[in-house]
């Protein structure tokens, strides 16, 4: 019987790790922060397009729930980035309304525009959205919980 040989692999990834020099995750994350700020007037000229092409829909009448959802993902994804959380939540429950719209099959287009509304009232408030607009939030999240599914 022979005896067993255990055999060390070496990672070129372990060798560059253990080299001086790099940056701290702190420094990363500083770095990070600036490029996203240096990115902050595009995303709220986003936004505010996008929820421009929600009201002209809310106008017109003609677009799916589908495409309000898309829509409003959008304002989502793009104020989750930058940390508006009240934005977020308006956005997150205007999905939540499309999302349930579409699985009973009907279309409010009251209760859309309202969400509409709120989106834009708490994107032009910007850095000053205080308690008041989690009031607002909460309204929404109530008319969103009329629709129920089930």
């Amino acid at each position: 019987m022979s005896d067993a040989e255990f055999i060390k692999v070496k990672y070129r990834l372990t060798d560059q790790v253990a080299k001086p020099g790099g940056m701290t995750a702190e420094l990363a994350n500083e770095r990070a922060m600036r490029e996203l700020a240096a990115l902050g007037g595009d995303a709220r000229k986003a936004i505010g397009a996008t929820i421009s092409r929600m009201e002209e829909m809310v106008k017109a009448r003609e677009a799916t729930v589908d495409a309000v959802y898309d829509e409003s993902s959008t304002v989502l994804d793009i104020a989750g980035m930058f940390n508006q959380r009240i934005l977020c939540d308006a956005a997150y429950s205007l999905c939540e309304l499309a999302d349930r719209l579409r699985t009973i099959g009907r279309h409010d287009w009251q209760a859309i525009g309202v969400h509409v509304s709120a989106l834009r009232l708490i994107w032009s408030k910007d850095k000053n959205v205080g308690p008041d607009m989690k009031t607002v939030v909460d309204g929404l999240w109530a008319l969103t919980d009329r629709f129920n599914p089930t």
